[in-house]
């Protein structure tokens, strides 16, 4: 029973170091990653709005309008994937 212990108590060992390793290996990644793709869509989104400003004011609002509804379409995606991961 004790050999089983020490093995169990081992083999825990490893998997929080390779767990460990993982994490400091690619969340850095992860998170350049993401910090590009931020600084991405925030440009897109000061071209859209730039572009969006060079319309006539009935333009803009149908504009507008359509790019709300198209944020709140991805807002839904992003809580339905949180609400799958809160599960």
């Amino acid at each position: 029973m004790q050999k089983v212990t020490k093995d169990l108590a081992s083999a825990t060992q490893e998997i929080i170091h390779s767990t460990e390793k993982v994490v400091r290996d690619y969340s850095p990644k992860v998170a350049a990653t993401l910090d590009d793709t931020m600084k991405d869509t925030s440009l897109a989104f000061r071209k859209a709005m730039s572009n969006i400003d060079n319309q006539t004011r009935g333009q803009q609002v149908k504009l507008l309008q359509s790019y709300k509804s198209f944020l709140y379409k991805q807002a839904d995606i992003i809580e339905k994937r949180l609400n799958k991961l809160k599960k």
